[in-house]
């Protein structure tokens, strides 16, 4: 399940910054902005206890990421092992996981490893049973038609 607006890929691309911002406030914090105010305000420690609950909110949002990926992995493992080559593709599977599987699996024709990219396509084909070739972009819009079917 992607998220939607690209939610998923700014969330790993503002990952450092927001790491590295922690990092800056807390070593920097003697010369932060209005340090003087918060401190009077909240006490000498508001910095460190304001990166902490940063990073700890940080963290479980890392963790509910994690929870949604364990869930669409295991999806495409129950829907590989599903598949033994003796049923038609489509036959006693969740098609959610089928799209899901699909969908990881057109992201490793992207790769620029090879030999992910030969896997790849090769659990494509068993998956959905026809070949559309090294392409991403053929793959993606079977893709597309199949979610669209939805």
């Amino acid at each position: 399940m992607k998220l939607p607006g690209g939610i998923d890929e700014r969330f790993r691309q503002a990952t450092p910054l927001f790491l590295l911002g922690v990092v800056l406030a807390v070593l920097f914090e003697p010369w932060l902005p209005g340090r003087a105010w918060l401190v009077q305000q909240f006490g000498e420690s508001i910095v460190l206890r304001l990166a902490v609950a940063a990073l700890g909110a940080y963290v479980l949002l890392l963790w509910g990421e994690s929870l949604r990926l364990h869930g669409i992995l295991t999806g495409v493992l129950q829907a590989f092992r599903d598949f033994g080559g003796e049923r038609p593709p489509a036959a006693g599977r969740d098609p959610r996981a089928r799209l899901e599987a699909a969908r990881l699996l057109i992201a490793a024709l992207r790769s620029d490893d090879p030999q992910a990219r030969a896997s790849g396509r090769h659990n494509l084909v068993r998956l959905v049973g026809q070949d559309l070739g090294d392409d991403p972009a053929a793959w993606q819009r079977w893709l597309d038609q199949q979610e669209n079917r939805r």
